[in-house]
């Protein structure tokens, strides 16, 4: 198996639900992904972009058979509800937020997903070979349990509707479980029973760095462009599709040009920097970074923002810490890819 499976607690985070028959055309004009070919059980990372192509807030789009539900970090729920109705004229669409009603864990762990998928089996959430592989992939399961709940209101015995959706979010297959709030605590403890072990959120942050995932309010803000985040790569864009807010800059960015600075991994020796400190090239500032943690075998993994000329793949680099100067390699350019 690997990893065995490990449970993440991803609390708070957002989920606005589109509604009516005007939801696909409507998103799909706001955001960098194509929503128009999304069919039931198919999902895509998308972003939303000022006019001059920076972001404004990320975020994956899930089709289900009779609404869209816009997954965000727990910080851009009503930054993303906002744009929507700022935008929302004559369109035939719904916009609610279910973010109290919704919890979200995660299930990590195996070289392809399976130590989650066992778990998901052992809980009556589906067979392993059912699950879904594709990148942000959902399907419908039905969580049933017997004993007394320990949520305020909900009834001894009985079932609840959940979504499995397959996400890399610590550079090991998985998948989210979307269930209702007010049952998840029970399949919380349904998951430990099963043999699911707890990671912290500081596990989760260790995770996602090594593995070059970016995350809002770090790596992804609103003073970077998508492709210097390497979010192209990671699948948030749609080459081909009609125009959005800041389409035509991500264009001009593809067919002519290039951006100054790449999002890029990390390997530093002989200390832990910290956010925000300065990597030199020969002495001369080149980027700073944006997340630091120590990295298994000492040391600490990083991502950072450089100067493309000096974001390929083992390039040398210091930094400039409060411990003083420490050694660096890039071991990676862009992160991977969000499967």
């Amino acid at each position: 198996m690997g990893v065995p499976g490990l449970l993440f607690d991803l609390a708070g985070r957002g989920s606005i639900v589109l509604t009516r028959k005007d939801r696909a055309g409507f998103l799909h004009g706001l955001v960098t992904n194509d929503v128009k070919k999304l069919a039931a059980g198919q999902g895509c990372a998308a972003a939303f972009l000022t006019a001059k192509g920076k972001l404004l807030a990320e975020c994956v789009v899930l089709c289900e058979e009779d609404r869209l539900v816009l997954d965000t970090p727990p910080e851009l729920a009503s930054t993303v509800e906002g744009l929507l109705h700022t935008y929302l004229v004559f369109n035939d669409v719904t916009i609610a937020n279910e973010t109290e009603e919704t919890h979200v864990l995660h299930l990590a762990g195996g070289a392809e997903g399976e130590g989650a998928g066992d778990l998901l089996t052992k809980v009556g959430l589906g067979e392993a070979g059912a699950l879904p592989r594709e990148p942000h992939a959902s399907v419908a399961a039905r969580f049933t349990f017997e004993e007394m709940p320990r949520s305020p209101g909900a009834a001894a015995g009985g079932a609840t509707s959940v979504v499995l959706v397959r996400e890399n979010r610590t550079g090991m297959p998985g998948f989210d479980v979307r269930c209702p709030s007010s049952f998840s605590e029970e399949i919380r403890r349904a998951f430990l029973s099963a043999g699911a072990n707890v990671a912290t959120d500081a596990d989760l942050e260790a995770r996602r760095i090594a593995a070059g995932i970016p995350r809002w309010g770090a790596e992804l803000t609103e003073s970077v462009l998508p492709d210097e985040a390497g979010l192209r790569e990671r699948g948030f864009i749609a080459e081909n599709k009609g125009c959005y807010v800041g389409q035509e800059i991500v264009a001009r960015i593809k067919t002519y040009g290039h951006v100054n600075r790449l999002l890029v991994r990390l390997s530093v020796s002989g200390g832990l920097p910290a956010p925000g400190d300065a990597v030199l090239f020969e002495g001369r500032r080149v980027g700073a970074l944006t997340s630091v943690a120590p990295a298994a075998g000492g040391g600490a993994a990083a991502l950072g923002y450089v100067e493309r000329e000096r974001a390929a793949e083992g390039t040398a680099l210091t930094i400039s810490s409060s411990e003083g100067i420490l050694s660096s390699v890039v071991s990676g350019r862009r992160p991977p890819q969000a499967v």
